[in-house]
């Protein structure tokens, strides 16, 4: 144990203030309310059913027994009652516990006091077993035991006294027998409190655990979404076996730096790294916005794609209009770093498969002729410029603007007409410009 957990030798409590405050709650909650819920009313009930008891064994003296039995006891009996009903424990719970042993103890030393004979040893001898009774009917604490024993013995000696009662012997055999008993009910609250605690400590540590675990596995499904789309994560979670899925159509968008290789050759690597990042940082904030996935980042080169895992018709202009944001924030990304850097963006639409492959360092890909051609795309169009194909044009031409680029020779593909998209019809904002225009 630490030094907030170590516990007093006499009381068995934490030596931690705020720590015993903690474990009392905790306790409360966890079996404490239930137990007194259930033993605080069948302790008063029997008590106070112990009426009849006097009728059968004081006779006439009955009647002065039930004075003192019902209105001592009955009021602390329904306080004891009420408060262990509540949902929260009370510091009262304590004091009052104790003084509900007490009524109990004093009562029947009281009306033993009244009765003579047999009937005299037999209700001063319910004391001493109340008084053993404490910690387990009421979960006393240590010193709660101790000042319920020696009320008791108070209780008896004077009761005794007072009511003329000179037998010395018995005065002295029945406070020693109480005192007893409370010593050995003591030992046994030390006993509980010492478990009860180490129970709360392993509870404390085992929750601390949970959370440490909850936490660390929280940040690992973070970790894993920021790699992997939602859906994928879940699958690769419960499957045991590759990932892969095939598409009809999707758009993919291939956007390279130009400049990039130059401004690295000028700055710190630490500079240059923060720069890329700034630049990536948006662009993941642009494809979070529109609803695409970002597929991967090779060097300077960024990889996005449309239509996958989310049924959606409007993935090829989604992605158009990415790639006129993306122009529009590389202007003030050049204007921000001092150098002269621009954007190359290609973009193609079509079939293509996407899955997860391997054990280790996990990434969503996609695959396909649809990939290869946006590629193309990029590495033939010219900076500045968002190149595209003619089934994309074909798909966006009623809501955007092109310039027909003609058919141009494509490495692995041969020859292809493409265009460049130049910026969205009726759009107030001015449209991406050109290489060649002036």
């Amino acid at each position: 144990m630490g030094s907030s957990e170590a516990l007093h030798a006499f009381t068995a409590t934490f030596s931690d203030p705020a720590l015993e405050r903690e474990f009392l709650d905790d306790d409360y909650a966890h079996g404490g309310q239930r137990f007194l819920r259930f033993a605080v009313p069948l302790a008063a009930t029997a008590f106070l059913a112990y009426g009849l008891h006097d009728a059968l064994v004081l006779g006439p003296l009955a009647r002065e027994a039930w004075k003192i039995r019902y209105p001592i006891f009955a009021p602390v009996a329904l306080g004891l009652f009420l408060l262990v009903r509540s949902d929260r424990r009370n510091s009262a719970l304590g004091p009052l516990s104790v003084a509900f042993g007490a009524a109990t103890t004093g009562i029947a030393v009281w009306i033993g006091a009244l009765a003579s004979g047999d009937a005299r040893i037999l209700y001063t001898c319910y004391a001493p077993l109340f008084v053993i009774m404490g910690p387990f009917l009421l979960r006393m604490s240590v010193f709660a035991e101790v000042v319920f024993t020696a009320l008791t013995a108070v209780f008896f000696l004077v009761a005794d006294v007072s009511l003329g009662h000179g037998d010395m012997t018995v005065r002295l055999s029945v406070t020693t027998t109480i005192l007893t008993m409370g010593a050995m009910g003591a030992l046994v609250a030390h006993q509980q409190a010492r478990a009860w605690r180490q129970a709360f400590l392993q509870r404390r540590t085992i929750a601390e655990q949970i959370r440490a675990l909850d936490e660390e596995k929280r940040r690992s499904e973070e970790l894993l979404l920021n790699v992997l789309p939602p859906s994928i994560a879940e699958r690769l979670k419960n499957e045991n076996q590759p990932i892969a899925d095939g598409f009809a159509e999707v758009s993919v968008l291939f956007a390279d730096i130009v400049g990039f290789t130059g401004m690295s050759a000028r700055i710190a690597p630490r500079e240059l790294v923060e720069r890329l990042n700034d630049v990536f940082s948006s662009f993941d904030d642009l494809a979070d916005k529109l609803r695409l996935e970002k597929i991967k980042t090779i060097g300077d080169a960024y990889m996005v794609a449309g239509g996958l895992n989310l049924e959606r018709h409007d993935h090829a202009e989604a992605l158009a209009e990415m790639a006129l944001a993306m122009q529009r924030r590389m202007e003030g990304f050049s204007d921000s770093f001092g150098e002269r850097l621009s954007l190359r963006v290609g973009i193609h639409t079509g079939p293509a498969v996407a899955g997860v492959i391997g054990k280790k360092k996990f990434i969503y890909d996609v695959w396909g002729d649809t990939v290869n051609t946006a590629s193309r795309m990029e590495s033939h169009g010219e900076p500045g410029s968002v190149h595209v194909t003619e089934r994309v044009w074909e798909r966006l031409r009623d809501k955007y603007e092109f310039v027909d680029r003609g058919e141009i020779d494509v490495k692995g593909k041969g020859r292809m007409h493409t265009y460049f998209l130049t910026g969205r019809k009726g759009a107030s904002v001015a449209k991406t410009r050109l290489p060649w225009e002036s």
